[in-house]
């Protein structure tokens, strides 16, 4: 995750989560599961990873404020790449989560906020859902008034 990107259609990759579970076909050649199995294996070996390495990529990791804030702190418009560990519409993501990951790209309006996912169904019931945009206004409240997060 980091604020370049080797990805040529991004600039910049944004991991508010990790983890995933194969749904399709298109989960077989998964990078993200390959990458993150390796770092997990080194993790077991007794090397140095970071923390989100040290369970297995079959168990969705929802990470800290201090990552979920990210794009709020970076002041150079970006095209970001949200979730590239993960699949931001799993349904081990709590619907709260994914409206504070919401409530981030709305404040954060200099960046283009890419997200791919495989789960649109749940994608497609929350964007159109009322109760979830008052979630989403909620967590941009809780945000800046509670948690200190300037827009």
């Amino acid at each position: 995750m980091g604020d370049h990107s080797g990805i040529q259609w991004t600039d910049a990759t944004w991991n508010p989560t990790t983890g995933c579970t194969r749904v399709s076909a298109g989960c077989d050649h998964c990078y993200a599961f390959t990458l993150h199995d390796q770092r997990h294996a080194a993790h077991l070996a007794g090397k140095t990873v970071p923390p989100q390495y040290h369970r297995p990529f079959s168990e969705v990791q929802l990470l800290d404020d201090k990552r979920l804030s990210l794009p709020l702190r970076w002041t150079k418009p970006r095209r970001i790449f949200v979730n590239s560990m993960s699949d931001l519409f799993h349904a081990d993501v709590p619907t709260e989560f994914i409206a504070d990951v919401f409530a981030v790209m709305a404040m954060a309006r200099r960046h283009t906020f890419q997200v791919l996912t495989k789960r649109t169904k749940r994608m497609n019931r929350l964007v159109a859902d009322r109760k979830f945009h008052a979630q989403v206004i909620d967590a941009c409240w809780d945000m800046v008034h509670r948690r200190q997060i300037a827009p």
